[in-house]
Formats: structure tokens, C-alpha cells, sequence
């Protein structure tokens, strides 16, 4: 099991990445961390009209999109792990560009998994975090 960094999602919901999608699923289930759903949700939130026939049509291809996942919370061995990686980021002069993908990185340490992503850059400077890369997957 790998956890899926947002960057996997949006890839796997704009398309064209049918091969690295067959790979995945053929690997088994896979997780999120709940950072992602609200993430997602909160592009949909922003790009769409919240009433319209179009916002209730996206709402439910996310659906469709998480259901795919399990989704792991953000719980307190995760809020510490992630104080844990913002101290360390912070004592090294590593500026803290995203807090959701500490929180995401915070999950996948606490969980034992590696973190698939297409934005290894801000996930690989976290020690003890294992990161494979979406874009070569």
C-alpha cells in the first residue's frame, strides 16, 4: 500500500495516465490522507458555482475518485509527527512552502508507508519518508 499524494488524484481525474493508473490498481488498494480530500474539495469549491449542475456533477466524480482510497485521518499521532517535521524543517532553515504536505508526509511516516507523489521535491527533503515518483511510476 503507498499513500497518494493530491498530485496522484488530480493526475488520475484530468486522464491520460491510464498505464500508471492499470499499475496502481494492480498493486492493490491504495490510501489518502484526509489533507487530500480537503484539498480536492476545496478546488471544486472554488471553480464552481456552488448550486449549479456542474458543481453537483464534480462533487459526485470526486466521490467516485475517493472511493477508490482509503482515507486516513489526520489524528494526534499525526498532528505530533507533523510538529516533528515542521521543528526539523524550521532548525534547518527549510522554508515551509505547503502544510498540507507535511501533514501528508506526517501520515505516511505515522502509517509506515511511502508516499507516491509527483512533487518529490517537497516531499524528499523529510527524513525517514520514503517518496516514489508518480511522473516515472
Amino acid at each position: 500500500m503507498k499513500l497518494c499524494d493530491t498530485s496522484v488524484l488530480v493526475d488520475i481525474d484530468r486522464g491520460g495516465v491510464a498505464e500508471r493508473v492499470e499499475k496502481l490498481d494492480a498493486e492493490g488498494r491504495h490510501a489518502i490522507s484526509m489533507v487530500t480530500v480537503t484539498e480536492l474539495r476545496l478546488g471544486l469549491e472554488l471553480g464552481f458555482e456552488s448550486a449549479s449542475e456542474a458543481y453537483q456533477d464534480a462533487i459526485d466524480g470526486l466521490e467516485r475518485l475517493l472511493a477508490r482510497f482509503e482515507i486516513l485521518p489526520v489524528s494526534r499521532a499525526v498532528a505530533i509527527d507533523a510538529a516533528t517535521i515542521i521543528a526539523t524543517l524550521k532548525q534547518r532553515g527549510e522554508p515551509l512552502n505547503d502544510l498540507h504536505d507535511v501533514y501528508i508526509a506526517a501520515t505516511a511516516r505515522t502509517e509506515r508507508l511511502p508516499v507516491l507523489t509527483a512533487n518529490v521535491s517537497h516531499f524528499e527533503r523529510i527524513d525517514e519518508l520514503e517518496v516514489v515518483d508518480w511522473t516515472s511510476f
